[in-house]
């Protein structure tokens, strides 16, 4: 009798019920906030790498050549440079819009187009592994500055 009657007071007993909701719906709302932070982290990597290869083909295009390009992706980079890979290759094209390599030889009637292609690519790591997705995620951008 005594047993039962403790078990109708406690199933009538509610003041552990948001301890317990809160217990079950925190693990997902701090997943989904470390989440939401890692993908900023990821999108502010994303747009310094293009600001990088942007500002780098801009100087290679004002200098005529691609001869210190990874200098200067390295002063303008802030962060850790050694995920970073830079290349660089000048471009040539008629008006055909066919690019080769320098130099290009047009028509009479034509003249040459000469471009800066920089690449860019490096790794994000995210904060922690998540299931299902890749720990190390590949990221890379490209820009083409006409010189002349």
């Amino acid at each position: 009798m005594l047993r039962a009657r403790a078990i109708k007071y406690f199933k009538k007993d509610e003041s552990g019920a948001s301890a317990i909701e809160f217990a079950i719906i925190a693990p997902i709302f701090i997943l989904l906030i470390v989440g939401t932070a890692d993908m900023g982290f990821f999108v502010l990597e994303k747009m310094k790498l293009h600001n990088v290869v942007q500002t780098t083909a801009v100087y290679a295009a004002q200098a005529g050549s691609t001869d210190s390009v990874q200098t200067v992706a390295q002063e303008t980079y802030q962060g850790d440079f050694a995920d970073l890979n830079i290349t660089s290759v000048m471009e040539c094209e008629c008006s055909d819009g066919v690019a080769s390599g320098c130099p290009l030889s047009c028509g009479s009637e034509d003249y040459q187009r000469r471009f800066v292609l920089i690449n860019g690519t490096g790794n994000f790591t995210t904060l922690f592994p998540y299931p299902g997705l890749p720990e190390n995620i590949s990221i890379s951008t490209q820009a083409r500055v006409r010189v002349d």
